[in-house]
């Protein structure tokens, strides 16, 4: 009798409860985490390290190191505001970027790697964040001849292991 008497207690305090109660969410689960510029780029660096490594076909690593090129545009903006010494040398580079890709490997060699169409400058921090825009935009040109050197993978390769190098000065200068 008691265990039918706990019984009905239960369901006549459970009825009374309102079916319109929601649980409340956190906001953690509400609002994933948006990944930083400079953690979007080491990303999108090293997805395309990737690509190029198991020789993804030439139409996606364009892509890919086109993305990486835009990126790079923003993480100059910011650079140039923390560094304002750098605002001619990585302008002038920012103004070409969209050109950059379909000139010659030897242009991009001699006039943007080698800064002979480039401002001067005086602090190295300007010298790493140009490279963060013209070593994608260097793979994204080797992409547009469609790989068809046995070499160019391994010269891809090599670009992207090079900024990522790049990056890490400039990732410290920036969170300095």
């Amino acid at each position: 009798m008691l265990k039918q008497l706990v019984v009905a207690s239960s369901l006549i305090i459970v009825s009374g409860c309102d079916d319109n109660v929601k649980p409340k969410q956190s906001k953690a689960a509400v609002q994933p985490y948006q990944l930083t510029t400079l953690e979007h780029y080491q990303h999108q660096a090293n997805n395309l390290l990737r690509s190029i490594r198991v020789q993804k076909d030439a139409a996606n690593l364009e892509t890919q190191s086109a993305d990486l090129v835009a990126l790079s545009q923003t993480i100059l903006s910011d650079l140039i505001v923390d560094y304002p010494q750098c605002a001619e040398y990585l302008n002038a580079l920012i103004a070409v970027a969209d050109l950059l890709p379909s000139l010659p490997l030897e242009e991009i060699e001699s006039g943007y790697h080698s800064d002979g169409k480039l401002p001067k400058f005086d602090d190295p921090i300007c010298y790493h964040g140009k490279d963060l825009l013209v070593h994608p935009a260097t793979v994204q040109a080797v992409a547009r001849l469609g790989f068809v050197d046995p070499q160019a993978y391994e010269y891809a390769e090599l670009e992207i292991i090079e900024v990522i190098a790049h990056f890490d000065q400039v990732e410290q200068a920036l969170n300095k």
